[in-house]
């Protein structure tokens, strides 16, 4: 049973017949986030079986149900039982009338069981044939030129791109912006970073070329730099989207930005929270541009932006961090990542450091990146790809594939 005295997310105790916040939620208070408040569903335990009433915790209806219909199993199993004694009642009965027949009468009664027993199974091999070649199904093609067949039992395609200084001009210039729109309609639901256009027209236009073959919604963040003008300035600042097919993914928030009070950041991390349109199947994807000068240092307090994430959304248990990170090369070598807590053992890495995420010739650098916690990963299908096909950036899209399902 869960302690009687703390709401199961950690962020709020009962003490004297009230619930007062607890350090937990008054440090990230601190830290710039939004409270969290003490919703009816908090006062029910994380595995919905117990219930908080008057500071005590008393059996949920979801464990009454269960324990009504333990009953009910309960008395199936008795008149299994019973069943059972019948069956073997009737059973010696028989054989008491067998062992009375004469020898002739015993085989006709062989013979007759014989027939029909062949009878029956040429019934069924005749009935199978019929039934699979009247419901012969062709393979299901999950390739991205095939997207109206994918159905259910596709995994959900999740991408990142680095656009590179894409403003108005690069919309505007057909063949970039058809690539890009491309490019973008290959995946369920893609981040994008560096929208730099101070006339907030370009991520727009992108919208509707996606759009023009099948309907993309977007999450678009708020110019960065805000929280920190130290760092910031009108030359670094950016924008993030996230571009997602509306049959796949549907968005459940407008987006939020990372509370960079403590200037960890020059573009602060923005967040988005998604569901499958085929599932139950809920995550929040979170994108940032990492400053290269500062590379390590604003790696490293990627493990913050965790922590914030999951006080922002307190009924999420599936977080997909992805962008532009700057992960390698000069900026930060595997010998100074693998230093960093944010590459220990309760996250996973899905882009290798040996893979290619940069167009230019000659570079092998892994710069663009994929993090999970571990513990967040039971619906990752161990399966990414890398696409250094392309004209309109510098940047390869990085992409990893998700089951549709709640797992």
């Amino acid at each position: 049973m869960p302690d009687p005295s703390m709401s199961p997310d950690g962020y709020w105790q009962f003490i004297d017949g009230e619930w007062r916040a607890t350090e937990k939620q008054i440090s990230a208070l601190e830290k710039g986030a939004t409270p969290h408040n003490l919703a009816e569903e908090s006062k029910l335990s994380s595995d919905g079986f117990w219930k908080l009433s008057r500071g005590k915790w008393i059996p949920s209806e979801k464990q009454t149900s269960i324990l009504g219909t333990r009953t009910i199993l309960q008395n199936l199993k008795q008149s299994s039982l019973d069943f059972k004694k019948k069956f073997e009642g009737l059973n010696l009965t028989v054989k008491k009338s067998y062992s009375n027949l004469h020898r002739d009468q015993k085989l006709q009664i062989f013979t007759g069981i014989g027939v029909v027993s062949v009878a029956l199974i040429l019934i069924l091999i005749i009935a199978s044939f019929s039934f699979a070649a009247n419901n012969q199904v062709s393979a299901i093609n999950c390739s991205s030129e095939n997207r109206d067949d994918r159905g259910n039992t596709c995994p959900l395609e999740i991408a990142s791109w680095n656009l590179n200084r894409f403003g108005k001009i690069s919309a505007e210039n057909d063949t970039m912006r058809l690539e890009m729109a491309d490019k973008i309609r290959d995946y369920d639901i893609v981040a994008v970073q560096e929208i730099k256009d101070s006339y907030n027209e370009a991520a727009y236009i992108l919208q509707d070329e996606i759009s023009t073959s099948s309907e993309y919604g977007m999450v678009l963040s708020n110019r960065t730099g805000s929280f920190c003008e130290a760092k910031s300035s009108p030359q670094i600042s950016e924008q993030y989207a996230f571009y997602y097919d509306l049959t796949a993914v549907k968005s459940l928030d407008s987006g939020y930005h990372y509370p960079n009070t403590d200037c960890e950041f020059a573009r602060e991390p923005f967040s988005g929270q998604f569901q499958s349109s085929k599932s139950d199947y809920t995550f929040v994807l979170i994108t940032l541009h990492v400053r290269p000068n500062d590379a390590l240092n604003e790696i490293s307090a990627l493990k913050n932006v965790f922590e914030w994430a999951k006080f922002q959304y307190p009924d999420e248990d599936d977080f997909i961090l992805l962008g532009d990170l700057n992960a390698d090369c000069d900026y930060a070598s595997t010998t100074q990542l693998d230093e960093l807590d944010i590459r220990n053992d309760e996250y996973i890495w899905i882009i290798p450091d040996e893979t290619k995420t940069n167009t230019a010739e000659g570079s092998s650098c892994a710069y663009d990146r994929i993090i999970l916690e571990e513990s967040d990963s039971k619906e990752y299908m161990q399966s990414f790809a890398t696409d250094c096909e392309i004209i309109a950036s510098d940047h390869c899209i990085i992409s990893a594939e998700f089951s549709k399902a709640e797992i």
